[in-house]
């Protein structure tokens, strides 16, 4: 499944909130995408990507991303070790 392939509802039109999480690149965070709009400026930005449905924790993990994360996640967690987390 890519990212133009997602289906948007009436409540995520209305609450971006509501929308599908998708993983951004070099980065732990999700991007909400709830509408056409939202997808076509992701696609823009990242490409239409392939996307796989997370059932564990309800998000939509970009494989394409995974090498980014995973050195991202190796810095945060040396930043962690050094200094703590708060």
């Amino acid at each position: 499944m890519r990212v133009s392939n997602l289906i948007f509802d009436a409540k995520m039109k209305n609450n971006a909130w509501l929308g599908h999480r998708v993983q951004m690149p070099k980065t732990d965070a999700q991007r909400y995408v709830s509408s056409t709009k939202a997808a076509a400026d992701f696609i823009a930005e990242f490409g239409d990507v392939e996307i796989v449905h997370n059932e564990k924790y309800g998000h939509y993990a970009v494989p394409e991303f995974a090498e980014g994360r995973a050195e991202y996640s190796k810095l945060k967690q040396a930043y962690c070790d050094q200094f703590g987390s708060n």
